[in-house]
């Protein structure tokens, strides 16, 4: 019998920025190597936008680069849902610290950029959020992404083998 896809879900505070962003660059990084043993998806941890669209911003920088979040609704993940998730990456420690606090175990809680070969992303793991920015914050958030999918793929799929 084959074995179960590993449910990773991408969270940032209200799932309508990095966390979409998040899922889409790294399920596109997933679908170049061929990998087909993860399910992404992602949410907020908030309420605020349930059920709404992706920011118009970050939707317009997914179809800049080729991908698509015309399709996302926002969700929340909350204590009574998140068991339905194998794995939670987190995109700032302020959505890690809300996650914590759901009762959801630390180790299976990921940094997006802990993986990252950045030196400087030892001092600032975060992705920042680009909602109240101005300028080329969500050009920042993808580039930051993209960085990171391919080394977390990579902790993903050793993860995957030692299951």
């Amino acid at each position: 019998m084959p074995q179960a896809k590993l449910r990773v879900l991408f969270v940032c505070l209200g799932n309508i920025c990095r966390s979409p962003l998040a899922e889409v660059v790294v399920r596109a990084a997933a679908v170049r190597r061929g990998l087909s043993q993860f399910h992404f998806a992602s949410a907020g941890t908030g309420d605020w936008h349930v059920g709404g669209g992706a920011d118009p911003r970050s939707a317009a920088k997914a179809a800049e680069h080729g991908l698509d979040l015309s399709r996302h609704r926002a969700q929340q993940i909350t204590a009574a849902n998140w068991h339905d998730w194998d794995l939670f990456v987190a995109m700032d420690n302020n959505n890690r610290a809300n996650l914590l606090a759901m009762g959801v175990p630390a180790e299976r809680i990921w940094m997006m950029r802990q993986f990252e070969s950045d030196p400087e992303s030892a001092n600032a793991p975060d992705v920042p959020d680009p909602y109240y920015g101005s300028g080329d914050g969500f050009e920042v958030v993808y580039q930051m992404l993209c960085a990171n999918a391919a080394p977390l793929l990579d902790a993903l799929q050793e993860r995957w083998q030692s299951r």
